[in-house]
């Protein structure tokens, strides 16, 4: 079992925690940590306790953007306490329904990562079209 947090700029962290409720409607183990108005120092004291929580549990960072603040800030914090924890930016809802039902079916951090990686590959609806033409019996 690992945790998730999902962390971002503004509120996105906390709307994908109320969005994925559709979907599993008793889920409570998600944490999220946003950084708004309160500036970087709330954020990094938010994050601090968020840590303390998780010390030596795996845990599954979903965050907004590659190298912006909060994960640029959750790198440094699981680089100095090397605990099993990853890092996932680019956060989406195809990406946190797969996490979470994964979860659920008792897999590991390190056996999610590679599949959640798979999982968030955009697509356009041209793309999906030409394929179901192209190959009507396998879709």
């Amino acid at each position: 079992m690992y945790n998730i947090v999902i962390a971002s700029h503004g509120p996105f962290a906390e709307a994908m925690k109320n969005s994925v409720k559709l979907f599993f409607p008793d889920e409570r183990k998600i944490t999220t940590v946003s950084i708004g108005e309160k500036g970087l120092t709330s954020f990094q004291t938010d994050l601090d306790k968020i840590f303390n929580s998780i010390e030596g549990q795996s845990t599954l960072f979903l965050v907004d953007l590659s190298y912006g603040t909060p994960f640029n800030e959750i790198a440094k914090r699981i680089f100095l306490v090397k605990n099993d924890s990853d890092i996932i930016a680019g956060a989406n809802m195809p990406t946190l329904i797969e996490a979470i039902n994964l979860r659920n079916q008792g897999y590991s951090l390190q056996e999610v990562i590679p599949r959640l990686m798979n999982i968030s590959k955009l697509q356009t609806y041209s793309e999906k079209l030409k394929k179901i033409q192209n190959n009507p019996e396998d879709e």
